[in-house]
């Protein structure tokens, strides 16, 4: 029976990745599912950090496998910014497509070929006394205008490497198998199978 594996996000975008990928590998479930209250994490300025600041977080009230996952847009032009801070970036109260305006404000004068970006994911696992990280990583570029309503985030202005749509119109079922989230938790499934 698979085991049951907390995911410490409120984010349905994300946990529908996770439910996806790890379907038949672990009972995946969110804290509010169980019923949990939202946890105010203080981030640092690792991807790793963050995701193990999550999964932390639920640690006295979650007594099983835990993970936390922190990911980001690194845009090579702006020196990887966003990066870990991508969500906050343009301040925690600014909706993704103001952010995805901003980001593309700041880079209106560079050209196609320097706005190479990627997208990284880190997740953090607790298994009892033990921490494990599995990272994904999607190189691409960055747009210049946000196309396409499938995805969340960033995705209506980062195109993936061999394709000419952004991920917002890629459609869910090819941006799950290519992202670096589904990298990352393609990892964290052959970690719990083999254990």
């Amino acid at each position: 029976m698979p085991s049951k594996l907390l995911v410490a996000t409120g984010n349905e975008g994300k946990l529908r990745e996770f439910k996806k990928v790890l379907c038949g590998v672990a009972d995946v479930v969110a804290p509010h599912e169980l019923s949990l209250p939202p946890k105010e994490v203080k981030e640092g300025t690792s991807y790793a950090e963050n995701a193990l600041a999550k999964a932390r977080a639920y640690r006295d009230q979650f007594d099983g496998l835990i993970c936390g996952e922190d990911s980001g847009l690194e845009v090579d032009a702006l020196d990887t910014r966003p990066g870990p801070l991508s969500a906050r970036y343009g301040g925690e109260k600014t909706s993704y497509p103001e952010k995805c305006r901003m980001l593309l404000k700041e880079l209106k004068d560079v050209p196609l070929y320097e706005r190479t970006s990627r997208f990284r994911a880190t997740i953090a696992l607790i298994d009892g006394d033990e921490v494990k990280t599995f990272e994904g990583v999607l190189e691409g570029w960055i747009g210049f205008e946000p196309r396409g309503t499938e995805g969340f985030g960033y995705d209506p202005i980062f195109i993936p490497k061999g394709f000419s749509q952004t991920n917002a119109e890629l459609g869910l079922v090819i941006k799950n198998r290519i992202s670096h989230r589904a990298k990352a938790i393609g990892k964290l499934a052959e970690y719990l199978k083999s254990r």
